[in-house]
């Protein structure tokens, strides 16, 4: 069979990523700013029932009635015993450069409407430059805005051995009386009321061997990084009952999970703008996708990172939606299983907040297979961006619509719909095939006319 030399894509450079500030935001997109949620640390007074600052407990500003058994002191707790059902009332909280603070075998129940992002009122929340590890804790919390743990200002959470449940308010059509009005953005395509858990502000957060679970709208999410956010969990179970996401990570997050198993009513992951996420040896089962991936209020130049390796996925829908979003996405040694059969949809994004291109130049969309079978389409639809897909020793068994194809000397394409591609390499026509019936039309540097291919199927050069 003959070779076809391909025409080399453009790539525009990727642009260092700086992060956006709110002011930034709203004078590149060219509209009025009109005010938005309160600054971190504004509303009502939150109060922990365990408090330490600075490496010493302290009483003041502590609610230590909500307290009902176990030990503690300026460096550990151990078996403590929390319940409140006041919104405003958490359960341990550590801040300040000197702290770092472990506890072990506490079980703590919160309920009530909460506020923010979890800090003073989680089950657990750490900030201020601290340290806080828990060990075998079981947090369970009921209410709008409830959260089980966070990680603020500078600081690490660690989490072994433990179970992290929210439920959030009820919501939905079997929700009883009035369901409350907070609800995640409808681009999210979530519902929900409550995180479980959030990073904020360049902290760390690590989970081992733990249970995370929601009812609604997030397990693990990230928020407001200030330019650097880092999660990561190490064989964990992360559920979504009801709906909602696994993790979440924009500007400037970085989520790694390594052999964890994702059981979620919506998407494993989203992803918007800068930022990455990691699955390593990992299993998903989702109702929806394994990543939604989009960019709002961001740059036109930002480019997001989706590693999934040696991982068995299988989804309702898509296995990956992006939606006007500049992204690489690198599956390596991979089961794919997308119920509808399509690996990666591209679309414009018709959220009013997305970032806007208006004809600039963008880095574009890259979808990498190595080691691997994939079956299912690879569907390209923004029409503000090109996408490359790459096949390194992978055999790729789809339709592909509207994106440059590169292949290595082990790799095949073989086209299960009408598709319509550029030749990105030299290429030998024999590693493209298609079954009698479907027309794969093809822009290459030479080798213009029409191949019959070894299944049945017909290759047109152009």
């Amino acid at each position: 069979m003959p070779k076809l030399k391909g025409i080399a894509p453009e790539i525009v450079e990727r642009i260092p990523y700086i992060p956006l500030g709110p002011e930034e935001w709203f004078k590149e997109m060219g509209i009025e700013d009109k005010g938005g949620p309160p600054p971190m640390g504004a509303g009502p007074v939150m109060k922990p029932t365990v408090y330490v600052k600075d490496g010493k407990l302290c009483s003041e500003g502590a609610n230590i009635e909500t307290l009902y058994g176990g030990e503690f002191e300026d460096k550990c707790a151990k078996d403590l015993r929390i319940v409140s059902y006041d919104g405003m009332v958490g359960g341990i909280f550590c801040e300040g450069a000197d702290t770092d603070y472990t506890v072990e075998g506490a079980v703590i129940s919160l309920s009530g409407d909460g506020s923010g992002l979890g800090e003073k009122s989680a089950g657990a929340g750490v900030s201020g430059n601290a340290t806080l590890t828990l060990k075998d804790v079981l947090i369970d919390v009921t209410g709008l805005s409830r959260t089980c743990t966070s990680a603020s200002g500078n600081s690490v959470l660690k989490v072994y051995d433990s179970v992290l449940a929210s439920h959030g308010a009820p919501y939905g059509k079997d929700c009883p009386g009035e369901a409350p009005k907070t609800s995640p953005p409808a681009a999210l395509e979530i519902e929900g009321n409550n995180r479980t858990h959030c990073t904020i502000q360049q902290s760390y957060s690590y989970f081992y061997n733990s249970l995370i679970t929601c009812d609604g709208w997030a397990a693990l999410s990230t928020d407001a990084s200030a330019g650097f956010v880092y999660l990561e969990a190490n064989d964990c179970k992360v559920v979504a009952t009801k709906s909602g996401y696994g993790c979440y990570a924009d500007w400037g997050c970085h989520d790694v999970f390594n052999n964890c198993f994702f059981d979620v009513a919506c998407m494993a992951a989203i992803m918007a703008g800068e930022a990455s996420v990691t699955f390593n040896s990992c299993e998903a089962k989702c109702g929806s996708y394994l990543g939604l991936i989009h960019c709002v209020m961001g740059r036109h130049t930002e480019v997001g990172e989706f590693t999934v390796t040696d991982s068995k996925i299988k989804t309702k829908k898509e296995i990956c939606i992006v939606k006007s979003q500049n992204v690489i996405i690198d599956f390596n040694n991979c089961e794919l299983q997308p119920e509808n059969g399509i690996l990666v949809r591209t679309i414009k994004n018709p959220d009013p907040h997305a970032t806007q291109v208006k004809g600039r130049p963008v880095f574009g969309d890259e979808v990498w297979f190595t080691d691997m079978n994939a079956n299912g389409d690879i569907l390209h639809e923004d029409y503000e961006r090109e996408m490359r897909v790459y096949l390194t020793s992978a055999v790729l068994k789809g339709a592909v619509k509207n994106a440059t194809i590169l292949f290595d000397l082990g790799s095949k394409w073989y086209a299960t719909g009408d598709s319509e591609v550029v030749i990105g390499c030299e290429v030998d026509v024999a590693q493209i095939d298609a079954p009698a019936g479907v027309t794969i039309t093809a822009k290459a540097a030479d080798g213009q006319g029409e191949y019959d291919l070894a299944s049945g199927g017909k290759l047109i050069v152009k």
